[in-house]
This record gives C-alpha cells, sequence and structure tokens, in this order.
C-alpha cells in the first residue's frame, strides 16, 4: 500500500505542483484548500505525513501546527517562502518535523519525505512493532499494506477504524496495548468521549472474527486489549 500524504495549501497552483510531486514520487497524495478540509483528509486516510503551507497569519500557523501534532500519528513538514529564522524555529517548535522553504525542486521535496518515512520506520521497531507486511497467527491473517483481513481464509470486512484496531493489536502482538494508547493512536489525543467507543469497535471486530468460539482479542481488565498470538 502506498503512503499516504495529505498536503494543505491554499493556493491551487502550489497545491497541484505539490500533489503532483508526492504522486509522482510513488505515493497517495490527497490536497486540502482550507484547514478543516484537511482535518477531514486526515481522519479519513490516516496519512504518514502533512503537508502544509503558512497561513498569512503567522500565530494561527503556529496554532495549526500544534493542532496537527496533537490531532495524529503523521509527521508534519512545512513548506513556505522565505521567512525569518525566527518564525521558522517557532514553526518547527510548535511541532513541524521538517521546514523546506520555496522555491521547491521534486528531488528535495521528495528525500525530505523519505526522510520523515524512515524516522516514522525506526520510530516503530524502537517501540516494538512488528516492522512485517503481514501478521498471521490462529488462522487469522491481515495485510498491512493492502488492509486484507481473513479468518481461516474468508475474508472479512471492516470499518476503517476497526481495521486500524485490529493492526495496531497485530502490530504490537507480544504486547498489552492501554486503552488510552489504542485510542490515542487511531483518534488522536484530542479524543475525549472515554473508552465506550473503543469498546464498541472492539466488540464489532470479535463479533467478525471470533465466531465459533474462537478467541482472538483478549481484554485485560482495566488496562487494555491483546491479540493472542
Amino acid at each position: 500500500m502506498k503512503s499516504r500524504i495529505v498536503i494543505i495549501d491554499s493556493e491551487k497552483k502550489s497545491r497541484n505542483l505539490l500533489e503532483n510531486i508526492v504522486t509522482a514520487g510513488g505515493y497517495e497524495a490527497f490536497g486540502a484548500e482550507t484547514a478543516e478540509e484537511g482535518f477531514n483528509l486526515i481522519a479519513t486516510n490516516v496519512p504518514e505525513i502533512v503537508i502544509l503551507t503558512p497561513l498569512a497569519n503567522h500565530k494561527q500557523t503556529l496554532s495549526l501546527i500544534k493542532r496537527l501534532s496533537e490531532w495524529g500519528n503523521h509527521r508534519i513538514i512545512v513548506v513556505s517562502i522565505a521567512v525569518p529564522e525566527k518564525k521558522s524555529i517557532e514553526m518547527l517548535d510548535s511541532g513541524a518535523d521538517d521546514y523546506i522553504e520555496k522555491p521547491l525542486t521534486h528531488g528535495e521535496v521528495l528525500a525530505r519525505i523519505r526522510v520523515q518515512l524512515r524516522n516514522i520506520e525506526k520510530l516503530n521497531k524502537a517501540r516494538g512493532m512488528n516492522p512485517d507486511e503481514k501478521y498471521s497467527a490462529n488462522g487469522l491473517n491481515v495485510n498491512f499494506k493492502t488492509r486484507e483481513v481473513t479468518v481461516d481464509g474468508k475474508p472479512i470486512s471492516l470499518t476503517k477504524n476497526e481495521f486500524m484496531i485490529l493492526a495496531l493489536l497485530c502490530r504490537y502482538s507480544d504486547r498489552v496495548l492501554t486503552y488510552d494508547f489504542i485510542m490515542e493512536s487511531v483518534w488522536g489525543p484530542q479524543i475525549s468521549e472515554g473508552t465506550g467507543i473503543l469498546r464498541v469497535n472492539v466488540a464489532n471486530i470479535r463479533k467478525k472474527l471470533e465466531k465459533g468460539g474462537r478467541r482472538l482479542i483478549q481484554t485485560e481488565n482495566g488496562v487494555g486489549y491483546r491479540i493472542i498470538g
């Protein structure tokens, strides 16, 4: 599955250029004209990277970067015309992972994207996440790239959030994942509904996977869940 990149840029010409660069690099691009459109795309597509061009108001830009950094686990690359060093430092301190000055070159943009994807991979490995593209145990098979799930060879249809929860459990198959960790990974740290939404999704996953008395997901009461490998 291609890495997904959301581009938030109010200028159509600039946004199209970035989309073309990203697509030419073999990634999947999603363009948004406004911040709110960008957040909708992030929630729908769960990108690895968000590319952002600053707003006209610098303080609003810093606020947006901070909000983006709290929304999920993606990396943030700011693309901007040259600004005073103080402003670029403030953007990085607010949560941006990289800063690129215009005019852009295809090679530099793609190189910066590759750096962030490598950083994500290293972090996942350091956390103990299974780096393989697939998980297979007890008749359950999950392909992280194609998002295909089967049980005893039979395809299982999951919603986006159900798949994200299952994939997270499978990637950390030797560990118990806390409720907070799962919720922040799937919905972002802004989630505030308690654990109810997570419990409903896990119950739905169990209904689809655990037929005939099979047990695949174990509840650690008061802590979280783990996949039974």
